[in-house]
């Protein structure tokens, strides 16, 4: 009886992760991306929430978030994230699946060649792929384009396709067996529940020795062994194992994905793995509210320090002071500036302090004078109060 296989299962979570990376870029809600580290607006936006580069706080919570979440799959899945989830595994999967399909239909020389073309085609997608995690997929389009006006971005996008295909074609998997320290990392976060990629033992005295998962293996080692830093996850011992072993009366497969260790161990939480849960969950409620509460203005205030204060022919002086303000809304929006209470001395402000439109998501500097009567003491303190829709939204306090 044919035995269930792994491939198909890994193939189209690949493919989901393909599909995923490719029209992301794509997505919007409300007309914002639904993710994208936007490099001309200095914005992160979430789910189609923005998050300004001056709300470092939440950047720094999505960072700290993203984090502990991989880490939390790491403590869980182990090494299979290196096996199903890895772009550099997930590439070169996709590199050898195009490779061994042309080698099929064509002659071995034909092949060779479609296998280079393959890997610089998927290299190129990937560098044109990565841009889009930064600027809209028109923008990164239209500026490979025009390539003289945007050279930096072009040599750039060549580097990477060059880096790319040399790593589909000359590294491969020895940067997984070699260099790449995920292994290592993974081996320190085991916890008593993590999956693990396991010879049966209880089943050792079946095994046919035919060596057909040592075969298979894109890492070339021997699963019968034990645990290994090198093993990937990949699964593929496991339907070279079953393919032989179903031919048998009774057969079964002798090597199988399994929590822990031991035989009829169940997914089970150990220290590692509550701790990092604990601190993702902790992590995405302060997140959440972050992003809930978050104020839909900013505002500052500061001196312009190259311009001095001026003297006016009435003996009243001007300080020259600049105000930041940021529309973090989904629609434009129209401000003012006032000074709040009643300020001793007729202490009144100059400049375009009025009917100040802002795009949303975009803020904007304006320029504006504080004016100080002829012979009046200013004040200490002088409050600044951010107005849109009739009401403040925002208020600064400046020393004049």
């Amino acid at each position: 009886m044919p035995l269930p296989r792994i491939t198909n299962k890994r193939q189209f979570v690949q493919g989901l992760l393909i599909a995923a990376a490719l029209l992301l870029p794509f997505a919007s809600i409300s007309g914002n991306p639904f993710l994208r580290m936007d490099i001309d607006k200095m914005t992160l936006f979430l789910a189609g929430m923005p998050l300004r580069i001056d709300q470092f706080y939440l950047l720094l919570l999505v960072i700290l978030l993203f984090v502990v979440s991989f880490l939390l799959v790491t403590a869980v899945l182990g090494r299979v994230w290196c096996g199903w989830l890895c772009p550099q595994t997930v590439f070169n999967d996709l590199a050898e699946l195009l490779g061994r399909t042309s080698r099929k239909q064509v002659s071995p020389a034909v092949a060779r060649v479609s296998e280079h073309f393959f890997a610089l085609v998927v290299a190129s997608l990937g560098a044109f792929n990565l841009f889009c995690w930064f600027m809209s997929p028109r923008q990164a389009a239209s500026n490979l384009l025009h390539f003289s006006d945007h050279q930096a971005m072009f040599y750039t996008f060549l580097l990477l396709t060059l880096l790319g295909y040399l790593n589909l074609i000359l590294v491969k998997r020895s940067f997984c067996h070699s260099y790449c320290p995920y292994g290592r990392f993974q081996t320190a976060l085991m916890d008593a529940g993590t999956l693990n990629l396991t010879f049966l033992e209880e089943s050792r005295d079946r095994c046919l020795r035919c060596n057909a998962c040592i075969k298979t293996c894109p890492m070339g080692i021997d699963i019968r062994t034990g645990f290994q830093v090198e093993c990937i996850g990949c699964g593929r011992c496991i339907d070279a194992c079953r393919g032989v072993m179903e031919r048998r009366p009774d057969g079964f497969g002798l090597i199988d994905y399994r929590f822990g260790t031991v035989k009829g161990t169940g997914f089970r939480m150990g220290n590692t793995t509550i701790a990092l849960l604990t601190a993702t969950l902790v992590l995405t409620g302060a997140l959440v509210w972050g992003v809930v509460n978050r104020s839909e203005t900013a505002f500052a205030v500061q001196r312009v320090a190259t311009a001095d204060s001026r003297t006016l022919p009435d003996g009243s002086v001007a300080f020259p002071w600049r105000a930041i303000i940021g529309n973090r809304s989904e629609k434009s929006r129209v401000y003012s500036l006032r000074i709040a209470g009643e300020p001793s001395g007729r202490v009144e402000l100059l400049g375009q302090t009025r009917d100040i439109t802002i795009a949303a998501n975009q803020h904007r500097d304006v320029i504006f004078m504080i004016h100080i009567p002829r012979n009046s003491t200013p004040p200490a303190k002088i409050l600044l109060e951010l107005v849109s829709d009739g009401r403040p939204t925002a208020t600064v306090s400046v020393s004049p």
